[in-house]
């Protein structure tokens, strides 16, 4: 008979004295124990060791805790420090608080500072308020920065005390701050660019003789690094407290001239991708900027799409605004036929703020499709355009919260194109992501377009790209690339109507990946009285990266033929 004796070393879960004292704090809630953990430098409740490499006191301990208590209106508690099992253990009986009674804050300014003013009549001392010294630090330190940030650069406290009276459990304020005179700038100098001067005060909101304000100073250099004109830009500043002035001087670094861009990726719907283009940030010092570019989509050369486009941009007056004239060749390969398409686009851009954009444009274009559908094999037109864009964000990149609005309008008509296309179209675009907690996000989209014009017109003359289509990556997954469409001759040719939608919950479960679930449902078609959804769910991996997620989905269709596909997206979720 044999036996297998096996021993287990079980670990004590005690605190390693060699670290330090561990606290167990008793009596009161989680707000006092963290003051008194905090005050005593603690990490994981352990109080570390002195200097010489001793355990703390016990009245180094209640010295402490007093004053963390104290600093929350508490100055006469009761505490009680014992050894325990774990280290030791500190009692706390609260007693009765101090309590804000009278508060006196006099304004000594030679105008009437209205920010100032209404900052002191939310003072935070309401009487019979448990005091809190925090507050009161963060208080008067709020007051002395919004008067820098206003340009009273010599502005300060003159009187300045905390009465406590501990028997009667009562504090009283009284403060007197002199305004002190507001400064103004005297001159603003630029240096470093070789851009146009005029160009870089249409960004910056500061003129010599304005109230001096830090706000609009850091307003205005933030403005000129979002132009993309610079690389960086310096403020300097120069205070004369005799005069009250102050001389800025801004040191800006341009971009590079040139640059070249080759991009070489992969979409399922696109299929393999190549392209270079190349850019000059500087055709004059007024920032007037080209790039030419050329791309090839599909893995096989002799049947790519090919896109050719020279684009001149022009800032504008408005810091943000620019006009873009856009010529463009390209060639297409969708389930409607073989397009060859020569555009002239002329865009009027406007940054509104930092969350609205617009944009008017004219496009002139020649098309040729090649289908075997019946459609016009040769199309001429000029569609007028209006779009308004809105980020809740600034960064669309690193949102993961967050949504986004795009609305679009167009139209035609029979005096701007040949042969004769009258039409209205809207097209909507909403996105929206909510943070459900640290891991979880729920994400939702929607899209509806409508175009106001004659069915068989529409069938026989619309231009392809003003068709709708559904199905794809970034459309209803589980379905081909615009398949989803009325059909002619076998062939989608895209709808007068789109309505599509997808419901999606990711969860991140590293620093850089998320899984998610999803289901996307959508169609295009010519009559709203006929509309029928095609639906499919599926699932995901994404990888979070600086450009946006890279994302890696399967989805199953649940209509027609059920068939699953395979999807690879990239970009940001707005």
């Amino acid at each position: 008979m044999f036996m297998l004796v096996s021993t287990f070393k079980v670990q004590s879960a005690e605190p390693d004295a060699k670290l330090g004292t561990h606290l167990n704090i008793i009596g009161v809630e989680a707000a006092f124990k963290t003051n008194i953990l905090r005050n005593l430098s603690t990490n994981e409740n352990i109080i570390p060791l002195s200097l010489l490499g001793f355990p703390q006191s016990d009245s180094y301990i209640l010295i402490k805790a007093r004053s963390a208590l104290q600093a929350l209106g508490y100055y006469q508690p009761t505490l009680t420090l014992a050894d325990d099992k774990q280290g030791k253990a500190l009692t706390v009986e609260l007693q009765e608080p101090v309590r804000w009674n009278s508060t006196s804050i006099v304004l000594n300014c030679e105008t009437e500072v209205e920010e100032i003013s209404k900052l002191v009549g939310k003072h935070p001392f309401l009487k019979g308020k448990v005091i809190n010294h925090g507050e009161y630090s963060q208080f008067k330190s709020t007051i002395e920065r919004v008067s820098q940030e206003l340009g009273l650069l010599n502005a300060t406290f003159t009187a300045s005390a905390l009465n406590v009276d501990i028997a009667k459990h009562q504090a009283n304020v009284k403060w007197i701050f002199n305004c002190g005179a507001r400064y103004t700038i005297k001159s603003i100098s630029i240096e470093g660019t070789v851009l146009s001067h005029d160009l870089v005060n249409s960004y910056s909101t500061i003129r010599p003789g304005d109230a001096y304000s830090q706000l609009d100073i850091i307003s205005s250099q933030q403005a000129l690094n979002r132009s993309g004109f610079f690389k960086s830009v310096v403020v300097e500043q120069s205070v004369n407290h005799v005069t009250h002035q102050v001389d800025i001087n801004l040191s800006i670094i341009d971009t590079e001239k040139y640059e070249l861009k080759t991009l070489l990726g992969y979409g399922t719907d696109s299929g393999g991708k190549l392209g270079v283009s190349w850019r000059n940030r500087r055709v004059n010092n007024k920032a007037h900027q080209y790039v030419a570019s050329v791309d090839f989509n599909k893995v096989k050369l002799d049947n790519a799409d090919i896109h050719a486009t020279f684009q001149y941009e022009i800032p504008l007056d408005k810091a943000s605004s620019k006009w873009i004239n856009l010529l463009s060749y390209e060639i297409k390969n969708e389930e409607i036929g073989r397009s060859k398409i020569l555009t002239l686009e002329s865009i009027l851009a406007n940054k509104i703020d930092l969350h609205w954009s617009s944009q008017w444009s004219i496009a002139m274009a020649q098309e040729q499709l090649e289908s075997e559908a019946d459609v016009n094999q040769n199309l001429k037109y000029i569609v007028p355009s209006w779009q308004l864009n809105y980020y809740s964000v600034t960064d669309p990149f690193s949102a993961i919260e967050g949504w986004r609005w795009q609305s679009t309008i167009r139209f035609s008509s029979e005096q701007l194109s040949n042969p004769d296309i009258k039409f209205l179209q809207t097209d909507q675009k909403i996105k929206r992501i909510w943070s459900l907690n640290d891991d979880w996000r729920l994400l939702l989209r929607a899209r509806l377009g409508t175009t106001w014009m004659d069915t068989e017109e529409f069938n026989r003359s619309m231009p392809s790209t003003y068709r709708f289509f559904a199905g794809g990556d970034v459309s209803v997954r589980g379905y081909e690339h615009q398949s989803l469409s009325p059909i002619d001759n076998e062939t989608p040719i895209g709808g007068k109507h789109l309505l599509s939608s997808g419901v999606e919950i990711d969860y991140l479960f590293n620093e850089s990946f998320r899984w998610a679930i999803f289901t996307d449902q959508g169609n295009a078609f010519n009559d709203w009285k006929d509309w029928e959804l095609q639906k499919s769910v599926g699932t995901g991996l994404r990888w979070v990266t600086p450009i946006g997620a890279i994302r890696l989905d399967i989805a199953k269709a649940l209509d027609g033929n059920k068939g699953w596909r395979f999807h690879i997206t990239i970009g940001p979720d707005l």
